[in-house]
């Protein structure tokens, strides 16, 4: 399952990416325009940072903004860093086959949505959903 930690690590980078390259917002600006706990956003601003999407700056004038093109970061990649694997069933993970492996039916079912979902956060870009926000407006 996708946390909620994820989906804010994906709203944060999309909420840098909505504005020019280059451009320094504060962690308590992204929480107060996407409706993220303040600690909950320096607390992801970290795990985002240790991926090297973005950097950060101290001081009075300072914040965060992104390092990497946001059409090179996709969602599979942001949720993977947050949340580790992503996986639709734990039958698809286990080191230990379960006793019913030879006669299952639905395991090439699991396999098969398991491809198209990570083929899906795949072709999603920060850069495509930063795009999205701004003709919502």
């Amino acid at each position: 399952m996708i946390t909620k930690k994820a989906e804010y690590a994906i709203i944060i980078l999309t909420e840098l990416a909505s504005h020019p390259p280059g451009t320094i917002i504060t962690s308590k600006r992204i929480a107060e325009q996407r409706s993220i706990p303040v600690n909950l956003v320096v607390q992801l601003l970290a795990v985002i940072k240790e991926a090297g999407w973005t950097s950060g700056t101290r001081g009075p004038a300072g914040g965060i903004r992104l390092n990497k093109d946001p059409s090179q970061i996709n969602m599979r990649q942001v949720i993977e860093k947050v949340d580790g694997p992503i996986g639709i069933t734990r039958c698809l993970f286990s080191k230990v086959p379960c006793q019913d492996k030879t006669r299952c039916s639905l395991r090439g079912i699991w396999a098969k949505a398991q491809q198209n979902m990570l083929s899906v956060l795949e072709e999603v870009s920060i850069k495509d959903l930063a795009e999205a926000v701004k003709t919502d407006y």
